[in-house]
């Protein structure tokens, strides 16, 4: 068997962790390596290597005490993804048993790393995002700041599943805040204030975003959301 760990601090109690890992199929788009998932069927592809991932895996999802375990079994090994709170930390260990193990040291060092970091961010969004409520009108965000809305786009994000979507923001003095995000990562982003229009693109990881892309854009407001899937 080759195993991997990585582990990153973690702003989130067990229970906050616990509500993201039990929900695999928005959780593992953003692992590396992901190909696809139906269902508790997943896929997984390693390029530039010889051994490939593009198979299926039946998922299994267990739980214990601050550990959770996604057991993925495929008719040439089986996968394993550990992820354990330590104090403040998250550990995550990848292993794998089967086909090709001498080719994986490196892909596996990459997989635990990528998750234990996308997990991290998603837990810093959860905890860091403006507050949004359902209203008959719509989803109402409270008090958008430049330091706040990478957390809230990372939310939408992972509530999506990881699938391309516009987010648009209207104030009640007409301010209008769009949001364009393809394939994982942030390409538009523009602000309307009165006459004034501000039209960025860009090519940012969600994952990588931070205020730096929002500051000096009027923003600390009361937005009334829609989203739409593209």
């Amino acid at each position: 068997m080759k195993t991997k760990s990585w582990e990153v601090e973690l702003p989130a109690s067990w229970e906050s962790l616990k509500i993201i890992l039990s929900e695999p199929e928005k959780t593992m788009p953003f692992f590396p390596y992901f190909e696809g998932i139906e269902g508790m069927k997943v896929k997984f592809k390693v390029p530039r290597f010889i051994f490939n991932f593009g198979y299926e895996f039946e998922l299994a999802v267990g739980f214990q005490e601050n550990k959770a375990v996604y057991t993925l079994t495929g008719n040439r090994g089986i996968l394993t993804i550990t992820f354990e709170m330590r104090g403040n930390n998250l550990k995550v260990t990848a292993s794998w048993a089967g086909f090709g193990e001498t080719l994986m040291g490196k892909p596996l060092e990459n997989f635990a790393k990528g998750i234990a970091e996308a997990i991290r961010e998603f837990c810093s969004a959860q905890a860091a995002c403006p507050v949004v409520k359902e209203t008959p009108t719509g989803r109402i965000a409270e008090n958008i700041t430049p330091e706040l809305a990478p957390a809230l786009i990372k939310r939408v994000f992972w509530e999506l599943e990881g699938v391309d979507f516009v987010m648009k923001g209207t104030a009640e003095d007409g301010t209008v805040l769009r949001v364009e995000i393809r394939e994982g990562k942030l390409t538009r982003l523009v602000v309307e204030d009165g006459g004034n229009i501000t039209d960025i693109e860009a090519d940012v990881s969600v994952l990588e975003l931070d205020k730096d892309l929002f500051e000096d854009l009027p923003l600390d407001k009361r937005f009334t959301i829609e989203i739409k899937k593209l």
